[in-house]
């Protein structure tokens, strides 16, 4: 008879286990690997966590829900609150896949898609990614008689964001029986013209489930509150099988108070979009082809092994791209000025004898 653990590594072989990015080890907190907020959340977020109160009382999501529908213009019914968007994908694998069924997914994908739809015996089917965005038309085709279709945009590990009109044209095409899961954890980064209006897409298309994380532009990561908007009988169901109390109190807090500050989400964000400007420009200078990123990060065609020596002395960390599906590539997190500023420096020196210009990839 098999052993437990057998069994277990049996149903999860391919399921490949995360690796977190890397801490940097110098004195400017040179952490560039986990797509984090360099700044933090706001003040006022810092000042309703240490007012937290007694915290024998199960959480109450009923304010926050009305709070956050009113920002992202929905109904509070059309939205649910979980232990960061990265439940809300076990439960969409859980409510929609299972043996027999097939998800979508872009190639390289965001892990975690991929383990989630793994786990719940699902078949899937990879689109290879084109110039690093999705290729939309390629998985409207695959979405013919699958249950699920994974789609972050902007892309993770790419930082590609999909065209509003061409993912408006994707829908329509694709099956009405057939999620689609638009994951919009960068999105706070991306140009206006590369956000889709949420509110008329939901009200043409009931099969999207847009997921949303207030881990990156609002600098909750370490708290994990995310979210689901989607149409109200979606809603429900998810809503029946999240586990109760998934979101605990200090996130419910935290993001009021982030919510009630939109002043210094608008300052973190355009400072983020700001140095990856510089970055993107620096990499050009060097000849360092990259993904134009929409993203809090950029993925640039570096090995790791030619620069992480270089920046590890330095204190600083960046993502390999083999973690991510990318070898070859390392994936950058834009960080607060002066990290960017020695990173910049620290890559001219290790490329100091590539030089010259080159096109951004895509």
């Amino acid at each position: 008879m098999a052993r437990l653990g057998e069994l277990a590594m049996e149903r999860v072989r391919e399921v490949p286990a995360y690796r977190p990015g890397k801490a940097g080890t110098g004195s400017a907190a040179g952490k560039l690997a986990s797509n984090e907020a360099p700044l933090g959340p706001a003040p006022g977020v810092r000042a309703a966590l240490a007012g937290l109160g007694s915290v024998q009382r199960y959480p109450e999501q009923a304010e926050l829900l009305e709070r956050l529908a009113a920002h992202v213009d929905v109904r509070p019914d059309q939205l649910v609150l979980t232990n960061g968007s990265d439940e809300l994908c076990s439960l969409i694998a859980g409510l929609f896949l299972g043996p027999g069924r097939i998800a979508v997914l872009g190639e390289p994908c965001y892990q975690i898609d991929a383990s989630v739809s793994v786990l719940s015996g699902a078949r899937l089917r990879r689109v290879p990614l084109r110039e690093g965005g999705h290729d939309l038309p390629a998985m409207a085709e695959a979405a013919q008689g699958a249950s699920v279709v994974w789609l972050p945009s902007p892309h993770n590990p790419t930082g590609v964001a999909a065209d509003p009109r061409e993912l408006a044209e994707f829908l329509a095409q694709v099956p009405a029986d057939c999620a689609v899961v638009l994951d919009e954890a960068y999105r706070g980064f991306a140009d206006p013209a590369c956000r889709p209006g949420i509110a008329a897409l939901l009200a043409e298309y009931p099969n999207l489930i847009v997921q949303r994380t207030l881990s990156k532009d609002w600098a909750l990561a370490g708290l994990r509150i995310g979210y689901a908007i989607a149409a109200e009988p979606v809603a429900d169901a998810l809503r029946r099988v999240r586990p109760p109390f998934s979101v605990n109190s200090a996130a419910l807090l935290a993001a009021e108070a982030a919510l009630a500050d939109p002043a210094w989400w608008s300052m973190s964000v355009a400072r983020t979009r700001h140095e990856r400007t510089v970055l993107e420009s620096e990499l050009d200078t060097l000849g360092v082809p990259f993904f134009p990123s929409q993203a809090n990060f950029v993925t640039a065609e570096l090995e790791y092994d030619t620069v992480a020596p270089a920046l590890r002395a330095a204190g600083l960390s960046v993502r390999p791209g083999a973690d991510l599906g990318l070898p070859g590539w390392v994936r950058i997190s834009i960080g607060w000025a002066p990290q960017m500023a020695l990173l910049r420096a620290v890559l001219r020196d290790a490329l100091g004898g590539r030089t010259g210009s080159t096109e951004a990839v895509g």
